[in-house]
């Protein structure tokens, strides 16, 4: 598996960030105690990964697939664009103004500043942040995840938009992964009100049996992830057979191997769920396959694939 240094190290925020309409330095970028923002969690998100390319320079990956499913996010939660265009204009200059030159990360937020009880006319403020970030500990280490199938559950489409990325969506998964860690594991696996498996927290969960990787459907009420765009669309080029489709938590323990992906995350194999180690792990020759193709094409290494996000499969 082809990684690159853990960067992570010593790295905090960036001293200037953009915020409603503009350029701050990071401390003085806030919202009122009494927005809707923060009484009713009526904030979506995107997180972007920025890549140093082999030929120089750090550009962002797959920007216009977040930015469109930005706008899907701020149409489901009925949040005015506050000019998520100027976003690409943006994430380059603060990449200049606070001296990017390595790998790094970009959360662009569009949230409801103003005061007002629920039903109120909103107004919304976007916010971008850059700041370095290399490889999480599964990549940096090569390291394998225990997760833990949790109680709790991701929420159906019929509670809420399950296929907006909104801030409100990640309270009951927080509950989740704590209670996990408590317990012991490095992770948790949401499920449906149906006991499938939807996804982790923050990332999406694939599979692989006898060579044929395997995701949740959106149909399950998982969050439509640009990774997990890339990872079904690229598997066609590498001549894996890939499809979603329902995951019974009891088959995963006869996976020949199981993995997470996310922008955050980008990439982390799963040892064991639950009490059920994975038998063939550490080998994981699909998953190695499309790490290596990843950081291929992120790089400038490879011809980018064509990715198309939807919010439906």
């Amino acid at each position: 598996m082809t990684t690159t240094p853990d960067l992570r190290g010593g790295a905090g925020p960036a001293d200037t960030v953009f915020h409603a309409g503009r350029m701050v330095p990071a401390d003085q970028a806030a919202l009122r105690v009494d927005s809707m923002a923060l009484r009713y969690g009526l904030s979506v998100f995107e997180g972007v990964r920025l890549y140093r390319r082999t030929d120089g320079g750090l550009r962002p990956w797959l920007l216009a697939q977040h930015v469109e499913r930005l706008r899907s996010s701020m149409d489901a939660m009925r949040l005015p664009d506050p000019g998520v265009d100027r976003i690409a204009d943006i994430v380059g200059e603060l990449t200049e103004r606070n001296g990017l030159t390595d790998d790094a990360y970009c959360r662009i937020s569009v949230s409801a500043d103003g005061p007002g009880l629920i039903d109120a006319p909103v107004r919304s403020a976007l916010t971008v942040t850059v700041r370095p970030m290399g490889r999480k500990r599964w990549l940096a280490g090569a390291e394998g995840m225990r997760l833990h199938v949790s109680r709790w559950q991701r929420p159906s489409a019929d509670v809420l938009p399950t296929h907006a990325k909104s801030i409100s969506q990640y309270a009951g998964s927080r509950v989740a992964l704590m209670e996990a860690k408590a317990a012991g594991y490095d992770g948790c696996l949401l499920t449906t009100p149906e006991g499938h498996v939807a996804e982790a927290p923050t990332a999406t969960l694939c599979t692989v049996h006898d060579g044929v990787l395997g995701t949740p459907p959106l149909s399950d009420g998982v969050l439509p992830g640009v990774t997990r765009a890339w990872v079904l669309a690229v598997c066609r080029p590498l001549g894996v057979p890939a499809a979603p489709s329902v995951i019974d938590a009891k088959r995963l323990g006869d996976a020949d191997e199981v993995f997470l992906c996310g922008t955050g995350l980008e990439f982390a194999t799963v040892r064991a769920v639950d009490a059920t180690a994975l038998p063939a792990w550490p080998a994981s020759p699909v998953t190695d396959r499309i790490v290596n193709r990843y950081f291929a094409e992120v790089r400038g290494d490879a011809p980018a694939t064509d990715v198309s996000w939807s919010p439906v499969d």
